[in-house]
């Protein structure tokens, strides 16, 4: 079963690393979708492995924060579907 993601990328983003996150995140999956706010950025992911494999590039290239955290998402085929939400706060 696959469990969807959202990467909340926080901090001071350039263009410049908003481009690498980009390009990274369409280097692992076909389907995400980026949202924009005044914080920063939301990168919503189908699956959480997916998630964990471009937090992992990220780390290799920049400094940043990491918090999980988890919220419920309802139910598939009577299993519990849980929703990974992962803050990624840009170190300056």
């Amino acid at each position: 079963m696959q469990h969807p993601a959202i990467l909340q990328i926080r901090g001071k983003i350039d263009e410049n690393k908003e481009e690498v996150l980009l390009k990274l995140t369409e280097k692992f999956s076909d389907e995400f979708e980026v949202e924009r706010s005044k914080d920063g950025l939301n990168i919503y992911l189908p699956d959480v492995n997916t998630a964990r494999a471009i937090i992992s590039k990220i780390r290799k290239q920049f400094k940043v924060d990491i918090k999980m955290s988890t919220k419920y998402a309802g139910l598939r085929k009577g299993r519990v579907r849980v929703l990974f939400v992962y803050c990624l706060r840009f170190q300056n």
